[in-house]
């Protein structure tokens, strides 16, 4: 029995089998071939892409009506397994050296791997975990070797991996994979936020636990607490189990009440929103108790059509809108740049701190004019208000405001309905903009915390490096006091101040974001119902108290413990999945 402290990024608790995933490379028997088999290497190569695009597509359409995302990712292993130019390089080589199918795929698979890898770029990891997963797909058919599925397996397992690319993500069925932790991860990691999505356990940030579990070995995930046991006892078999049984039940009672306003005891009423990515996350938001969609990314709709612009983009906005029915919308405006790399993007040192965001798009004018036209014209079908992200200076607001104003004059003359008075506000991410809030709120109609970014940028800590995920704390003193001096602007200027991100959505820290006077947040859809029952809980004369005492606090946490004590106290369903 070996116990593992790692960080907890998906609630849940699951005993199971472990699945190792097996990073292994696929052994080529065969190096070269005669002259008079040459022709049938390239045929064979030619039935390998096709029976492997037979493969990807009907995984693509399994996966369209039940997780958009991972679909359009399997979408691109496709065009990567189709590319003529692929083709070309695979069969030059047989032809010129008589290598075997196998062969030449590898080597030019290994040419572009190294290509990308040496421009040394953070951003293009994840093409170079596409290159590999394509290559070990059409590698695997050319041998007549299948590699089980994490789609198609026979039985209920917890995935153990190092980490979890994309498409691996892609894969997992929820029905048979019913947990994972991996050696790497932060909070904000991808590999989290798809456990939050799909809804099962997941702990990550573990350092070695790929090389620690074998397969089959019975397997504990608490993620609630963050702990994996490996090979656990019987005693601590019949614990977790008990204590599974009774989350659920608190689960299920939180989504009874889910469509409850989540208003405190005294009265205080607050709007939980949700935050999508896709448009048919919006169904489970509303079923969840969403008041509205507080974030919606829009980085997906331009990754799927970079160049079918307004038109695509309407038709994204007005799918969620019916959705909705009357609920109001929040639009991010296009977040490209640092991990997610547009097409033709820089290539830079550091990304976060580079071209990304709302300088990308002063900087592409045409995509971002484009897109304005696109909210602003949905305005007339639902509540819709437009968002700015990471925006660090006035003059890039302004110039900002600047193109709103342009592309609404174009509407105007063109005699094209919209929204003449959309609410414009901005995603406070950066400390510099937030420090200058005053003058921010007499330009803009409300204020958005984007608190993932801002950790990340006041503390120096990446979000999604798990050798410094110890530093990145939403509790640090400096947090919190910026995050108290935005919600006073907010209310010196008349401007609405909200937060999205997954400060917001921990339970623990509910009762201090009330308490700094937020009345608006925005979460992931499956968190929606527990924050709220969270809030029907809380005492707006207790939290402000609490809030006080812990702002004259000088560490995170001296404050994460001192809101563990008072839940303890306060909120006993809260404290019973921390203890």
């Amino acid at each position: 029995m070996e116990i593992r402290q790692g960080i907890p990024v998906s609630p849940g608790i699951i005993i199971s089998e472990a699945l190792i995933l097996d990073s292994e490379e696929l052994r080529i028997p065969q190096r070269f071939v005669e002259k008079d088999a040459i022709d049938g290497e390239v045929a064979r190569f030619k039935q390998a892409v096709e029976d492997s695009n037979k493969s990807l597509e009907q995984e693509i359409d399994r996966l369209e009506s039940e997780i958009e995302i991972h679909a359009r990712i399997l979408g691109v292993h496709r065009d990567l397994a189709s590319d003529p130019m692929l083709h070309s390089e695979v069969e030059k080589l047989i032809r010129d050296n008589c290598y075997t199918a196998e062969h030449a795929l590898s080597r030019v698979m290994n040419r572009y791997v190294r290509k990308l890898q040496d421009l040394k770029s953070p951003i293009l990891r994840e093409r170079v975990h596409d290159l590999q997963d394509v290559e070990k797909l059409l590698l695997s058919t050319l041998l007549g070797k299948r590699i089980e599925g994490l789609s198609n397996l026979k039985g209920e397992v917890v995935v153990i991996a190092h980490n979890l690319t994309p498409a691996q993500t892609a894969k997992l069925d929820p029905e048979k994979v019913k947990g994972f932790a991996t050696d790497m991860g932060g909070k904000t990691s991808h590999t989290a936020i798809m456990g939050r999505a799909l809804g099962i356990p997941a702990v990550v940030g573990l350092d070695n636990i790929s090389t620690s579990v074998v397969g089959g070995d019975r397997i504990i995930i608490d993620g609630y607490r963050g702990v994996v046991i490996i090979d656990p006892d019987e005693d601590q078999v019949t614990d977790y189990l008990a204590r599974a049984v009774e989350m659920e039940k608190l689960s299920l009672h939180f989504r009874s009440q889910a469509k409850l306003p989540a208003e405190t005891i005294d009265g205080h009423l607050l709007e939980v929103h949700a935050n999508i990515e896709i448009p048919s996350e919006v169904k489970s938001a509303i079923e969840f108790g969403a008041a509205g969609i507080g974030l919606y990314r829009t980085e997906f709709i331009h990754f799927q059509s970079p160049t079918g612009g307004e038109e695509v983009h309407f038709e994204n906005y007005r799918s969620v809108l019916e959705s909705l029915d009357g609920l109001p919308l929040t639009v991010r405006t296009l977040d490209l740049g640092g991990d997610k790399l547009p097409e033709g993007g820089l290539e830079e040192e550091n990304p976060f701190l580079g071209c990304r965001s709302i300088r990308w798009c002063l900087a592409n004018p045409e995509p971002f004019r484009s897109q304005i036209r696109a909210i602003l014209r949905a305005g007339v079908l639902g509540p819709v208000r437009m968002m700015l992200p990471m925006i660090t200076t006035i003059p890039e607001l302004d110039k900002s405001l600047q193109i709103i104003d342009e592309v609404s004059s174009e509407l105007r003359e063109s005699d094209v309905e919209f929204d003449e008075n959309m609410p414009i506000g901005v995603m406070v991410e950066v400390p510099s903009l937030a420090l200058i809030a005053s003058h921010v709120a007499d330009r803009v109609s409300f204020l958005s915390i984007g608190s993932n970014d801002l950790v990340q940028y006041t503390l120096a800590v990446d979000r999604g490096n798990e050798h410094v995920a110890d530093l990145y704390d939403p509790m640090h003193p400096a947090i919190l006091q910026l995050i108290s001096q935005l919600v006073r602007t907010g209310e010196d200027h008349g401007v609405r101040v909200s937060l999205c991100g997954e400060m917001a959505s921990e339970p623990i820290y509910l009762p201090l974001l009330v308490g700094l006077g937020l009345r608006e947040i925005s979460v992931s859809p499956q968190l929606i119902p527990e924050v709220k029952q969270v809030i029907r809980n809380l005492l707006d004369y207790d939290v402000r108290i609490l809030t006080e005492r812990c702002l004259r606090m000088s560490d995170g946490e001296s404050i994460s413990r001192e809101l563990r004590l008072w839940a303890v106290e306060h909120l006993p369903e809260v404290a019973l999945r921390l203890t």
